[in-house]
């Protein structure tokens, strides 16, 4: 036992020597995110506060009124989560070193429906996840060997959007299935077949009614610019389909552009025809946006974020003389709100008033970076943000659904891989 000891204390001190020489550099980063991924919170935690003290004594003391879940400032929260035994890292993992296990929600009927970014297919009532049941059913399905970028379901049809890869090249696909528990047949209504791209992001999903027409919303990105002074003129380009949101008619398939001047759109909320997206912005800037038809967002002119760069703390600005660009001043449509230092953004979603007294007409924002999920409070114009409330969850957030019937509040975590279940204390029943 002695020597087992002996063993673990000098691990950890050549650890934080190690720690302390990387200070500032990437290897560094890293080695906190392999160390997360491989020990428990607690002894990840501790080997951060003790490598850095002054650092972390600084943040303790600056999470004033800070709430973590499941505590909020009004609601009384249980929080729960599954794990997704099914999500393995080396199909769907990304980041490289992290292997992040990153998949899509949504509610069918009484059914959450998940598919991992390798485009498989799962299912299980919601009752019992609330129950703590784990066991998921497979759905076969004729989609192998693509990426997913997200998956939307509407009355029984289900849409996914993917990407091809054929040698460098990337394109963007949307397809459609009846849903069938035993087998999904996709075929292809939309692609974007004829723009080689070096990255795909975004594919977000969803539905508008216009003059008694269904038109399905797929928002693309903007390609992944490698050098700091080069641009990308796709999202300002009507020649191109990418840095946009494209409107398809799901009868005759026919499409156009809805608006343009995005980045990387990761949140598409549609609520009675008002059309809510949340954008990745580069170094600072993240976005909520009002979309409306014809709209221009102003990438990749105006952000108020900046370049990314390959050296620490050089970064360049959307300038002009000095200035940042600001979206109106150059003719484009501005944010409801801009968030700086970015969060990592992701899904933007309506709850109902019926979950908590105190969280009327609210959405909610997921983040990844940040680890934090948003209540926000938006006016009745959907041009200004009244407040938002940040409550801590301590995991990257790609996904988020709200189920009515149970007042159940659904996370798609992607560190851990497994489903976060948020219900309220103060139901009837709870």
């Amino acid at each position: 036992m002695k020597k087992i000891f002996i063993l673990i204390f000098s691990v950890i001190i050549i650890f934080l020597i190690t720690a302390n020489y990387l200070k500032g550099t990437k290897s560094h980063y890293y080695m906190f995110k392999v160390t997360d991924a491989l020990f428990p919170e607690m002894i990840s935690s501790t080997l951060r506060m003790i490598s850095n003290n002054k650092v972390n004594s600084k943040r303790i003391k600056n999470d004033y009124n800070k709430f973590f879940l499941p505590d909020t400032q009004y609601a009384r929260l249980n929080i729960t989560k599954t794990s997704l035994d099914f999500i393995k890292k080396s199909q769907v993992g990304y980041l490289d070193k992290l292997k992040l296990r990153s998949f899509y929600i949504d509610i069918y009927e009484d059914y959450l429906f998940v598919m991992p970014k390798n485009a498989t297919f799962y299912y299980k009532s919601i009752n019992s996840l609330l129950n703590k049941d784990k066991n998921f059913n497979e759905i076969k399905s004729n989609i192998n060997g693509v990426k997913a970028l997200d998956l939307f379901i509407d009355g029984n049809s289900i849409y996914i959007s993917y990407i091809k890869q054929v040698n460098k090249c990337k394109y963007l696909y949307l397809a459609k299935s009846q849903i069938n528990f035993k087998k999904l047949i996709f075929n292809d209504i939309f692609s974007i077949s004829n723009e080689c791209m070096n990255n795909i992001q975004a594919g977000r999903i969803q539905k508008i009614e216009k003059d008694n027409i269904s038109y399905i919303l797929l928002s693309t990105s903007a390609d992944s610019i490698k050098s700091k002074d080069q641009r990308d003129n796709k999202p300002q380009s009507n020649n191109s389909l990418y840095g946009k949101i494209i409107s398809i008619d799901q009868i005759n398939k026919t499409y156009k552009i809805y608006s343009k001047g995005h980045r990387n759109i990761l949140g598409l909320s549609s609520v009675d025809n008002i059309i809510l997206a949340t954008e990745n912005g580069p170094y600072g800037g993240d976005e909520i946006n009002l979309i409306e038809e014809n709209e221009n967002f102003g990438w990749d002119i105006a952000s108020y974020g900046k370049k990314y760069s390959g050296s620490k703390g050089d970064y360049k600005k959307y300038e002009d003389e000095g200035e940042y660009r600001d979206h109106s001043e150059y003719g484009f449509t501005e944010p409801i709100f801009s968030f700086i230092p970015s969060i990592g953004i992701s899904e933007i979603i309506k709850i109902d008033n019926n979950f908590d007294k105190d969280w009327q007409n609210n959405f909610l924002i997921g983040t990844m970076n940040y680890k934090h999920i948003l209540r926000v409070k938006l006016n009745k114009k959907y041009s200004k943000l009244d407040y938002y409330e940040e409550i801590y969850v301590g995991e990257r957030i790609r996904d988020l659904k709200y189920d009515v019937k149970s007042s159940t509040i659904i996370m798609a975590l992607e560190e851990s891989g497994s489903i976060g279940l948020l219900t309220n204390l103060d139901k009837k029943g709870k």
